[in-house]
């Protein structure tokens, strides 16, 4: 339309993509002309349904004088196709809007399906379809009698409106869109996943779907994902060439969202999706990734993908486009268990208890509406987490107790925020009094109006009441606060001073003398344990960000940082995710409705900190290194060992020190204890030639020996340049009794592409998948000659490139992937082995006895 009208009209009426999940154009739903922009709208009465007066084509209708506009509407499929497929089972999307699609996809697709499964066995358990990837929908059959069951009202006379033209007026008009847009996500909801819950559960099963987008997906995310038993998202590998930003790949938070307000236990997501890297991100690439999913509420990790590919199919064998390929066709499937095993221990750990949050934001009830990432709430200071809900939840589940807002199943949150909209839902906004003044805390700007048509203008009215009594005289900047009942309604100050306010801490916190230092958490709360995941979010000094970089040098961000959590009278234990260790810590203090832990972590390093009662006894408040304080107040930068840890082993108390020099420490009895530490072994780096093995079944030398580490890449030999698989190194080293006395042994392989196991002197250790690759070896190596061997495996693309350069017959791999077979495929040549340097280091070992 030339005039202009109504603002995006075409997006608001959903004749148009919002855009990818609506990250960004989703304000253009708010936008509208200013009254400078003068338009001549449509009344009411002069809109004249013709419907009648149109048979086989012809409109017979005898016109009234005047200028007349006929808008004839149909509708028909989108040409929306399901985006991947089998062969022979393409073709359109099916109605979401419609329960007789429903019905028959169900009847012709699901159920023999199911039934087939069921005959054959009991291990299917849930349902599931993919996101939502067939763009907008806005009609189906039955939609007016639809619209008017949800809103009340006719749509008839609003019809114009879906063509851009203004009825009545632009705020009307917009108002009317809303309500078209509204009705839409209810009836995706109610005549699609609903039903699919239904026809799930009929036949004892449950279902997972991916039903909150990420794409653009006309629907209220968190009403509809809470009809899943267990709600999903996505999370997508980094990437520089698809789906870049954040806001794009970690489509989890809203998952959880909606499992904490809804009293759900598992928070699952689709990932770590990729489209572009074939077998190019190994576990090591994946960690940080993991651990930011894990602190954004993920508890159940869907692998996208698991490939069945049979055995005639050759080695790496056929793959989906997209994903990263986990399968035992993968290179390291074999030395797997360790990854799992900590992606297991994540997952179980996370599944405990109920989630911790002092927040709950009220996202409002217009379609689409989603939510992003973790840190978007940028008025809320790190340390405080929260979530969202929507209107069901807040009608639906929440009530009021000693001012905290609580849910059936013990979720609990100090403040309600709501949006910063001038529109509110009038049952919303009911609601809202009611716990307000039941003794609720909510943080809002005052609503002008409701939101749609719904008994409009009596609607507007109702809230503009209801606003005067909650919000007062609040003007958000002379007055910015209103007591109503037992409780009160804030507007202009900050959230975080409100919650100081009320006592409420920040949950977790950390110092470091590296401003630089950047840590992740989540907290969840038994009935006895006080449990917190805490990441290094990033690997290497200088890189702030999750932009994917192929790079092979040895990660440098170590932190040394003073971490608060606010539990006190429970004493802390540190859970490793990697191993499985559980180890008592000794060094804490209590101190302002804090316990203060001082902790080491490695680059991407994640740890638990776990917090349980326990029998009193003396643990170390204070630690200094030759007259500098290590702990409170570190004075010292971090190193890739702690200069001094404390650790209680079979009952006795060690101290590990790394750096020499005089530790006192002072224990909560007001005893002190003195480690000396005149001298530490230096380290040492293991030098000379190594005997090196590869697989001559794919292509690699049986046994060469050489004089320096060196990626694979770098050989002149194609047998070693182009290897896919494992390789074993072989060395011997000698150690000194004095060596080993009163030491820690610790062997530290440097950089490694991509995993690595090790033997010493015929004894296996457990595999290493991410950096640092340090093996304690107290115990293993002996005074004399050692034996080292290192089993080192890289991925497939290196044998592939060869491959793709060689007539099939003489070729090793078989794969449907084609992407090592183009002319430039040498770029993807990646640097493998083990490319040290190999070094020992030693730890000083003293036990410390105790009164």
């Amino acid at each position: 339309m030339k005039n202009k009208a109504i603002i995006h009209w075409d997006k608001k009426s959903f004749n148009k993509e919002i855009g990818w999940r609506g990250i960004y154009p989703l304000y253009e739903l708010r936008e509208i002309y200013p009254d400078s922009v003068q338009v001549t709208p449509l009344h009411k009465d002069e809109i004249i349904n013709l419907t009648d007066n149109f048979k086989d084509g012809i409109l017979t209708w005898d016109a009234p004088q005047g200028d007349w506009t006929i808008i004839r509407y149909g509708y028909t499929c989108t040409g929306a196709t399901t985006s991947t497929t089998s062969d022979g089972w393409g073709g359109l999307s099916l109605d979401h809007l419609s329960p007789q699609a429903f019905e028959l996809f169900s009847n012709t697709v699901i159920l023999p399906l199911v039934r087939g499964a069921q005959e054959a066995g009991n291990s299917v358990r849930f349902l599931q379809t993919d996101s939502w990837e067939m763009g907008v929908v806005n009609w189906t059959n039955n939609f007016p009698g639809e619209f008017k069951k949800f809103r009340g009202y006719d749509l008839e006379k609003y019809m114009p409106v879906l063509t851009g033209r203004v009825v009545g007026s632009r705020e009307v008009s917009n108002r009317f869109l809303f309500d078209f847009r509204r009705t839409i996500g209810d009836l995706i909801a109610e005549n699609h996943y609903k039903l699919f819950a239904d026809l799930a559960h009929e036949n004892g099963l449950g279902i997972h779907p991916e039903s909150g987008g990420p794409h653009s997906a006309p629907v209220d995310a968190l009403e509809v994902m809470g009809i899943s038993d267990f709600p999903q998202g996505e999370f997508w590998a980094r990437s520089n060439t698809h789906r870049v930003s954040d806001a794009e790949r970690l489509a989890v938070k809203q998952s959880a969202c909606v499992a904490h307000t809804n009293g759900k236990r598992f928070v699952a997501a689709e990932g770590p999706t990729s489209i572009g890297p074939q077998w190019e991100r190994s576990p090591k690439d994946l960690k940080g990734l993991l651990d930011r999913v894990f602190c954004a509420g993920v508890n159940r990790i869907v692998w996208h993908t698991f490939t069945s590919s049979p055995k005639e199919f050759g080695l790496p064998g056929n793959e989906y486009f997209a994903g990263t390929h986990l399968n035992p066709n993968a290179t390291w499937w074999n030395k797997s268990v360790d990854f799992i095993g900590y992606l297991n221990r994540c997952s179980f750990m996370l599944q405990q208890g109920l989630f911790v949050a002092d927040v709950l934001q009220y996202y409002g009830d217009d379609v689409p509406n989603f939510v992003f990432l973790k840190d978007e709430f940028k008025d809320l200071n790190f340390g405080y987490d929260w979530d969202k809900c929507s209107k069901d939840i807040l009608l639906g589940r929440v009530s009021v107790e000693n001012g905290k807002l609580v849910l059936p199943d013990g979720m609990s949150y100090r403040i309600l925020v709501l949006p910063n909209e001038e529109a509110i839902n009038l049952g919303v906004l009911k609601k809202v009094e009611t716990l307000v003044k039941k003794g609720l805390t909510v943080i809002a700007r005052r609503p002008e109006k409701a939101t749609g048509l719904t008994n409009y203008p009596e609607s507007d009215r109702e809230v503009l009441g209801i606003a005067g009594r909650l919000w007062g005289e609040i003007d958000g900047e002379d007055v910015t606060e209103n007591t109503y009942g037992k409780g009160r309604v804030i507007w202009g100050q900050d959230i975080n001073e409100v919650l100081a306010g009320m006592g409420v801490l920040p949950d977790f916190g950390f110092i470091s003398t590296d401003e630089k230092t950047a840590l992740d958490y989540i907290h969840r709360a038994t009935d006895k344990q006080e449990i917190y995941f805490v990441v290094n979010r990033y690997a290497r000094k200088g890189i702030n960000d999750f932009k994917y970089r192929y790079l092979t040098g040895l990660p440098d961000r170590y932190e040394q940082v003073e971490c608060k959590f606010r539990v006190t009278g429970k004493v802390p234990e540190l859970w490793d995710p990697m191993t499985g260790k559980i180890t008592k810590l000794s060094v804490y203090r209590e101190e302002g409705g804090y316990t203060i832990v001082p902790l080491h972590f490695e680059p991407e390093g994640s740890k638990f900190i776990v917090f349980r009662k326990d029998p009193g006894r003396p643990h170390i408040t204070k630690i200094s290194k030759d007259g500098r304080s290590l702990f409170p107040d570190n004075q010292f930068e971090a190193k890739s060992n702690p200069y001094i840890e404390i650790l209680n082993e079979g009952g006795q108390v060690h101290a590990y020190v790394s750096e020499p020099g005089v530790y006192e420490l002072t224990w909560s009895d007001g005893n002190k204890s003195i480690v000396k530490a005149k001298t530490v072994v230096p380290g040492q780096i293991i030098s000379g030639s190594w005997e090196l093995s590869f697989n001559p079944v794919w292509g690699g030398p049986e046994k060469v020996v050489i004089d320096e580490l060196k990626s694979w890449a770098e050989f002149k030999e194609a047998g070693i340049k182009y290897y896919s698989g494992t390789a074993i190194y072989h060395k011997t080293f000698p150690l000194s009794k004095k060596e080993i006395k009163n030491n820690k042994l610790l062997l530290d392989l440097g950089n490694v592409q991509e995993m690595a196991s090790i033997k010493i002197n015929g004894q296996q250790m457990p595999v290493k998948w991410s950096a640092p690759f340090v093996f304690d070896i107290t115990g293993y190596a002996v005074a004399g000659i050692n034996s080292l061997e290192v089993e080192v495996v890289n991925m497939w693309p290196n044998r592939l490139i060869l491959d793709g350069r060689l007539p099939e017959n003489e070729r090793l791999t078989k794969t449907n992937i084609k992407k090592f077979e183009a002319g430039d495929a040498e770029k993807y040549l990646r640097v493998s082995g083990l490319l040290g340097p190999v070094k020992l280091r030693f730890v000083d070992r003293s036990c410390l006895k105790l009164k």
